[in-house]
């Protein structure tokens, strides 16, 4: 056994002045009585009780001395001869699967309580600091041998909607490798399979496996094809029951109340899937909940949003107008998100040279033009590559793979954004703005090269339709949380609180409202996590980490002293009553 302030240890001397404060005897004083008689039964009587009064008071003169001794050993802080004195970093997984329920107590609450017990154990011979990992890896406190700071800390503590993501495993790993021989790190998890690939050095501390549970992995609503009212709702569903269940699946929108409601059957090992449709689906809000007794109630709700069809208006001024047009009905078929217009249109198509609208997508550059100088000559490209891989006119379009026929030898005009170039560095792809209009020029041929039998053909037109109207990328009806978004426009998150317009991230489930350019629309953010649904315990497996637990010895001295000195009391009462 070890001190960590064995000074302390002089307060036994005081056991000397205790003892003698009890043998010590004080001669009484003598007074003239004029009837002995009456106190000679008085002596009598104290004289055959004095062996036990003696006996009593060396009783209590033992228990002060016990409790004396134990405040002085609490006060020297003891400790285990062998106890490990590395500083510790405690992580807590508040990943949305420590809501489900064990029992009574949620997995968060269980996890607390055990983060608790280690950092009572501190005593002051060692430091610890506290980290959640969710998202991300969120240091709470830094290292501290205070437990009342620690365990304030821990009381603020709560569950995250943001599953656990290859960033965290990877920062938590460097954690422990960084820590080496000096430190441990505890992680204190339910052990749901998104820890896959954390590093041995890592200990982990798992917690009551939860019971079965289902939910939702995946879920979209969107316009039907070719028509303005209908919509089709698509689901997936995983679960970790061990028998098949009935569960019952309820789509509602948030204010004119119940659409569909259909029978779900669960069955162990297999995920459950299927389409509804619905004839008359209003925009606005709408929700998915699954109906079913289980651990974690998170991923049983799905919170969507459906669009009112505004779709973008596409005029054609261009010689081969034919396949143009073709191109645009058939996104106005599939799902509405582009329209022909006569006139008044957001966008349109221009071959050779620019029209004079406010926005334009150019094909085939020639002469001379506000957006670009030279074009001369033809040039030949043998390959393309992009210059802003994530630009939405170009995302999707795989460029090793389009032959930029009849392309020509142009240079954009000053100022101009380049999104593709040729293997020579000649621009291919281009936006830019001259005399308050927008233009994104792509420099081919379309009646060249089977362009408009490729699909980058459809894939061009939508992107830079959408960039061109200021639509920006198309939002889904729900996005998993954890994803990065930008909305195009100022977004209301789920707790009312207004995120600024641009990339964010969807930190919370619920509706979102989007002040598109398109105009205010609902989305969802869910949970959308296998990992955070199926609670099979397929994660990291318990490391047998050994740490001290629960209040220190010290503590329990001192309770004993209390007690100690609590029973005195009670005899020194019954003494002075006797």
């Amino acid at each position: 056994m070890n001190f960590t302030s064995p000074a302390f240890l002089w307060m036994l001397a005081a056991l000397a002045p205790l003892a003698a404060a009890y043998f010590l005897k004080v001669r009484p004083r003598r007074f003239p009585v004029n009837a002995l008689f009456l106190w000679e039964k008085i002596f009598q009587e104290k004289k055959a009780s004095s062996l036990f009064q003696r006996l009593r008071d060396l009783f209590s003169l033992l228990m002060m001395a016990l409790a004396l001794g134990a405040i002085a050993l609490a006060a020297a802080g003891p400790r285990p001869a062998k106890q490990d004195k590395r500083d510790l970093l405690v992580v807590i997984d508040t990943s949305p699967s420590m809501k489900a329920k064990s029992g009574n107590k949620d997995g968060i609450e269980a996890a607390k309580d055990r983060a608790r017990d280690i950092v009572r154990a501190l005593n002051g011979t060692r430091r610890a600091a506290l980290a959640t990992a969710s998202g991300e890896l969120d240091f709470l406190s830094h290292a501290s041998d205070s437990p009342k700071d620690l365990t304030d800390a821990i009381a603020r503590l709560s569950a995250s909607d943001t599953p656990v993501g290859p960033a965290t495993v990877a920062a938590l790993n460097s954690c422990a490798r960084g820590a080496g021989s000096a430190g441990r790190v505890l992680l204190i998890t339910d052990g749901n399979p998104g820890w896959d690939g954390l590093d041995p050095s890592v200990e982990v501390m798992r917690l009551t496996p939860a019971p079965p549970n289902a939910g939702f992995i995946a879920a979209d609503l969107d316009r039907k094809p070719g028509t303005t009212r209908g919509a089709v709702f698509f689901y997936r569903i995983a679960s970790s029951v061990t028998q098949e269940s009935s569960a019952e699946l309820e789509l509602r929108h948030e204010e004119m109340g119940l659409a569909r409601l259909v029978p779900v059957t669960l069955k162990p090992g297999e995920e459950t899937s299927d389409t509804l449709d619905i004839d008359d689906a209003a925009p606005g809000r709408w929700t998915a909940e699954l109906k079913f007794p289980d651990a974690l109630a998170t991923d049983n709700s799905v919170a969507l949003g459906l669009a009112e069809s505004k779709p973008v208006t596409v005029k054609i001024s261009a010689p081969e107008a034919y396949f143009f047009q073709r191109c645009v009905e058939a996104f106005s078929l599939t799902g509405g998100l582009l329209a022909l217009a006569e006139k008044d249109a957001d966008v349109t198509i221009a071959q050779g040279s620019p029209s004079p609208d406010a926005r334009q997508i150019v094909f085939a550059p020639a002469g001379e033009s506000p957006f670009w100088s030279g074009g001369a000559g033809e040039i030949e490209v043998l390959a393309a590559e992009s210059r802003i891989p994530d630009h939405p006119a170009v995302k999707h379009l795989a460029l090793e793979a389009m032959r930029f026929e009849g392309a020509r030898d142009v240079t954009p005009v000053a100022g101009a954004l380049v999104l593709a170039v040729s293997e020579s560095g000649k621009p291919l792809i281009w936006k830019a703005r001259a005399e308050g209009r927008d233009a994104l020029v792509v420099n081919l041929d379309p009646a060249k090269g089977d362009f408009f039998f490729s699909p980058a053909f459809p894939a061009l037109v939508h992107g830079a339709a959408l960039d061109l109207s200021g639509r920006g990328p198309a939002l889904r009806s729900a996005h998993p949380t954890g994803s990065r978004l930008n909305a195009g426009g100022a977004v209301t998150g789920p707790d009312g609180n207004k995120l600024a317009a641009g990339d964010f991230t969807v930190a919370k489930i619920g509706h979102y409202l989007a002040e598109t350019p398109a105009g205010s629309r609902w989305f969802g953010g869910a949970l959308f996590e296998r990992s955070e649904t199926v609670l099979d315990g397929s994660g990291p497996v318990d490391s047998g980490a050994a740490v001290e637990r629960g209040h220190p010895f010290a503590f329990w001295l001192l309770i004993v002293a209390i007690a100690l000195l609590a029973a005195e009391f009670f005899l020194y009462h019954r003494r002075k009553a006797g």
